[in-house]
């Protein structure tokens, strides 16, 4: 049997006291630093050394404005505007976003692909289970993301194709 992955991303709305707590309480398979809000290399560093006591760590490369941190972390996370880098990060491992199937096509060097969004997220419709084992078909690693807040959620996406879930608000929940 596979393992059911479960992938954390953080938000700026939650302290690091806060995120570290959902680490711990939640035992995330992986846990991606993101944010979009501010720079803060201090915050990053301390994230990835705490994280990486308990998951594999990733940042998104939207985070990212020093190269050098890159060595902190066990891989990259590529926003679908990023997705021609990834021949760029061959000694990382890399998550690629994507929402359609060409971009999950144009992503196919990418480690694993989150899809989204799976679930009614933030008033944008879901695209279903349905709509997500297709995906699975294109691809093996595929990763749902998108409006995943219970186990009713999750339960559903371990009956789909997909290798695990991604989410934010789970996490804090």
């Amino acid at each position: 049997m596979r393992k059911f992955i479960s992938y954390m991303i953080t938000d700026p709305a939650y302290s690091l006291e806060e995120i570290f707590n959902a680490i711990k309480n939640k035992s995330p398979d992986f846990v991606c630093y993101r944010n979009k809000l501010y720079y803060d290399e201090k915050e990053i560093i301390e994230f990835a050394e705490f994280a990486k006591n308990y998951a594999k760590v990733f940042i998104n490369y939207d985070s990212v404005k020093n190269e050098n941190i890159l060595d902190l972390f066990d891989g990259v996370h590529l926003p679908t505007s990023k997705i021609d880098m990834i021949d760029k990060f061959e000694q990382k491992t890399v998550i690629a976003s994507t929402h359609t199937k060409e971009e999950i096509l144009n992503a196919k060097k990418a480690d694993y692909v989150t899809f989204s969004p799976v679930f009614e997220s933030k008033q944008r419709p879901g695209v279903g289970i349905e709509k997500l084992n297709e995906m699975c078909e294109l691809y093996n690693n595929v990763i749902a993301l998108g409006g995943i807040t219970t186990h009713r959620e999750i339960e559903e996406i371990k009956r789909s194709k997909a290798v695990g879930f991604a989410s934010i608000r789970y996490f804090f929940t």
